[in-house]
Parts: C-alpha cells; sequence; structure tokens
C-alpha cells in the first residue's frame, strides 16, 4: 500500500507540472469566464467547473496552474480514496494512471474534471457502504456533467437490498443539485436541453467508431481487458443473491454497474448522434479498479496494460508540449491557442470586442484582459447568449476565415471597415487558425 501511494504522490506531482507548463485551450479559457461570474448554472454544463477554477485563480492568481489546480488535487485524490478495495495497490495506481485519455483529460479544467472525481468519491463510499460519502460524491459528478445524475440509479441496481441505507446519500445528493436545478428551472432548462440536443441532435457517428475511439483512449490493452472482465462477471452477478452477496462479490458488482452500463449507453447512443468518445471516461476508473482485482492471467495481461497505457500517456504529454508528428485536426495544436490575436487586438486600444464564436470572446479575455462578447444567435448557442451585452458606438469585430461572410455583424452593427488578417501558426508555418478584424461603428443602433 505504502508504495501504491507514492505512486499517486508521483501522479500528481506530475500532472501539476503538466498543469503549470501546459497552454490552455479554448474551452478552459471559456470557463475561466464563467469563474468570473459565478452562478449556480451555466448555458453548457453545470457550475463544478467554475467554482473550482475561481478557487485555484483565488490561491495562485490567473495562471495555467491557478485554473487547474483544484482539479488535479481533486482527481489524483479521488482516484487514490479507492485503493482500500485494490487487491493489487500498486497495479491499481498504475492503471489509473495511465489511462491516456486521463493524461491531459485529468489534467484540462474541463466539467470532465469534477465528474470523474466526483464518480470516484461516489465509488468510494458505495464500497465503504458511507453513503453520506457517495452523496457526497454523486453531488460533486453531478454538479460537473449531468452525466453524473446517473450514478445514483447504477448503485441502487448494484445494490437493491441497502437502498434504504442509500437514502441519506440521496438526499445529501439532492441538496447540492438543489441550486443548479432551481438556475435551470429559472431558464427554461436552457442547459438541460441544451445537453440533451447536443448529444442527440446531429448525424450519427456510429458504435463502432464510437468503440474504436475508446481503444485509443482507454488503452487498446485495457479496453479489451476491461471487456473480457466485464463478460466474465456477468454469469456471477446474475448467480451471486442480491440480499446478502459477500465483500468481494458486492465490490465487483458496484465497479461492474458503474462502468459496463456507461460504455453500453453510450455506444447506443452513438447510434442516434455522434457522441463525444469521452463522454465514456467515468467508466475507466471503475475497471483500472477491477482490473487490479483479478489474479491469474488476467493480472499478468494487466500489467502489460498498465505499462502500454503508462507509455501512450507520456507519448500524448510529450506531443502536447513538442508536436511529434503534424497531422491535420490534432486537438494539442490548439494549446495556447488565441496570444497572438489577443495581442493584435489589444494593440487596437478599442474595446469592446465582438466576436462571431464563444472561443475567442473566451481566448480574448484570458490573454489579453479584454471586455469581448460573442454575438447572439451567429454560431452555436453559449453562456454569452445569457449574459447582457454593452453595445458601443466604437468597437471591433472578431471571426475566423471559415466562419462565414463577414456581413454577419452588419445586423449588429451600422457601418464596418476593411478586414485585417491575424494569422496564428505552427512551428513549421503552417496556420492553425486565421481571423479577420474589423473596426465597427454605432453598434448601439442596430441590435436585433
Amino acid at each position: 500500500m505504502a508504495w501504491a501511494v507514492v505512486a499517486f504522490g508521483v501522479m500528481l506531482a506530475v500532472r501539476l507540472a503538466v498543469a503549470a507548463n501546459l497552454a490552455l485551450v479554448e474551452d478552459e479559457a471559456y470557463y475561466w469566464t464563467w469563474s468570473r461570474h459565478l452562478a449556480a448554472g451555466y448555458f453548457d454544463h453545470p457550475p463544478g467547473i467554475a467554482w473550482f477554477i475561481a478557487a485555484g485563480t483565488a490561491l495562485l492568481g490567473k495562471s495555467f496552474l491557478g485554473v487547474r489546480l483544484v482539479g488535479v488535487v481533486a482527481g489524483v485524490g479521488a482516484a487514490a480514496l479507492l485503493l482500500p478495495w485494490a487487491k493489487d495497490p500498486v497495479r491499481y495506481a498504475f492503471l489509473a494512471a495511465g489511462i491516456p485519455l486521463y493524461a491531459l483529460g485529468g489534467v484540462l479544467a474541463t466539467p470532465d474534471v469534477p465528474l470523474l472525481a466526483g464518480w470516484c468519491l461516489g465509488l468510494a463510499g458505495a464500497l465503504q457502504k458511507r453513503w453520506w460519502l457517495a452523496g457526497l460524491g454523486v453531488g460533486l459528478a453531478g454538479l460537473g456533467k449531468y452525466t453524473g445524475w446517473g450514478l445514483w440509479p447504477l448503485l441502487v441496481a448494484a445494490a437493491p437490498a441497502e437502498i434504504a441505507a442509500m437514502l441519506p446519500g440521496m438526499l445529501i445528493t439532492a441538496l447540492l443539485l438543489a441550486p443548479n436545478l432551481w438556475w435551470n428551472a429559472h431558464t427554461e432548462w436552457v442547459s438541460l436541453g441544451f445537453q440533451v440536443g447536443h448529444g442527440l441532435n446531429r448525424a450519427p457517428g456510429g458504435a463502432l467508431n464510437f468503440l474504436g475511439a475508446q481503444l485509443g483512449l482507454a488503452g487498446p490493452v485495457f479496453f479489451v481487458l476491461g471487456l473480457v472482465w466485464a463478460f466474465s462477471q456477468v454469469r456471477r452477478i446474475v448467480a451471486t443473491p442480491l440480499a446478502a452477496p459477500d465483500d468481494d462479490a458486492r465490490a465487483d458488482r458496484i465497479l461492474w454497474f458503474a462502468s459496463v452500463p456507461v460504455v453500453v449507453f453510450f455506444t447506443l447512443a452513438a447510434t442516434r448522434g455522434s457522441g463525444e468518445a469521452n463522454w465514456a471516461a467515468p467508466a475507466y476508473s471503475a475497471v483500472a479498479l477491477a482490473l487490479s482485482r483479478v489474479g491469474g492471467r488476467m493480472a499478468r495481461l494487466s500489467w502489460v496494460a498498465a505499462g502500454l497505457g503508462l507509455a501512450l500517456s507520456a507519448l500524448v504529454t510529450a506531443h502536447a508540449f513538442s508536436p511529434i508528428i503534424q497531422f491535420k485536426g490534432d486537438p494539442t495544436a490548439r494549446l495556447g491557442l488565441g496570444r497572438d490575436l489577443a495581442r493584435s487586438v489589444e494593440a487596437w486600444g478599442v474595446e469592446p470586442v465582438y466576436t462571431s464564436r464563444y472561443q475567442e470572446a473566451a481566448l480574448l479575455a484570458y490573454y489579453g484582459d479584454l471586455e469581448a462578447y460573442a454575438l447572439p444567435g451567429v454560431d452555436r448557442p453559449d453562456q454569452y447568449d445569457l449574459w447582457p451585452i454593452r453595445w458601443s458606438e466604437h468597437a471591433l469585430f472578431v471571426r475566423t476565415m471559415k466562419s462565414g461572410p463577414s456581413a454577419t455583424v452588419d445586423d449588429f452593427c451600422a457601418e464596418r471597415g476593411g478586414a485585417n488578417v491575424v494569422t496564428e501558426a505552427n512551428p513549421d508555418g503552417s496556420p492553425i487558425e486565421r481571423w479577420q478584424v474589423y473596426e465597427v461603428h454605432d453598434c448601439a443602433a442596430k441590435t436585433p
């Protein structure tokens, strides 16, 4: 156990070092803007990540580590709470550290961070039969993403005989989620409605595509072993008496129900909409713990899974800092995107700045301390649609060159000047993003 604790300490130190030195992605800057307007909910997600960022920046100021600090500590700490249920704690530590999805996903300040931390905390509470702790965990998970709300039904399915004991924990979860429900009710359920539409109102991505993505995000050996473990447990789950399973059987039931239905649900959802591959992320903490509990050949193969996962995670992290290969659509190329744009726009000395998308508005606010607003109804709906906009007689308008005709701003401002192009490029000179910056006037006269 002592070596496993050391391994988690090393994991925490590495993730903090990465968090301190890796530039923000666009969505992190967006969530940082939320943290400057703390609320019980936001257009895209519940408020957990905004409060995490607010706490971290209160301690360390507006810095990469400040934005990510609380999320990294909470994620590693919650995963470490599961150590007592690992039959091989060191193997569990290496498996948990080696999930490629968590290599950056456990560092970046996104809603997945409180979701994953809360999911682990909820599992720890359920395994200990400390249902008040499970209630705190499910509440935290639900304040990260609405996916977290589904953990209680899974725990009930895993241990239906204990539902009476679960009720105090469910009450704690309800109290934690009540402010967000109240916020949703007073905003016409805008956030819940957006998430349902976000998942289903798109072209289907296909179950095979989704499962293929899991091979890379979880690690190929890890994912295949997880499938083998999941199928091996089905007969045991069916045969185990629900009223009084032994401790091992109870723990395995909880881990099975906290992982397998999650992957199955999002795989089926991928046949209805182009779901994002990271939506199954909560399942893999339970799978890592489950694989640390197996013996024989599966135990030896799980060490292979841990080693390969660590190698892939190291490769992903190294690539984020210094691209190993250049390829179209590389998401890590967008780390730190917007600094050149912010410097260019800041040089104009004109505020406010209107943008066509929330990404540019957030980047300008974070990197340039500029007063920036995403125009309503131009791109996909976002939090800026809920915040008031200050209209001005003289302002700037920023758009990506691929985001439609520049005449978009004509619906808001009476006059615009010619475009000035700002380009941000890869080290080899290939463009990552190109923007057009327009000087606009009399925007107060033409609000929609």
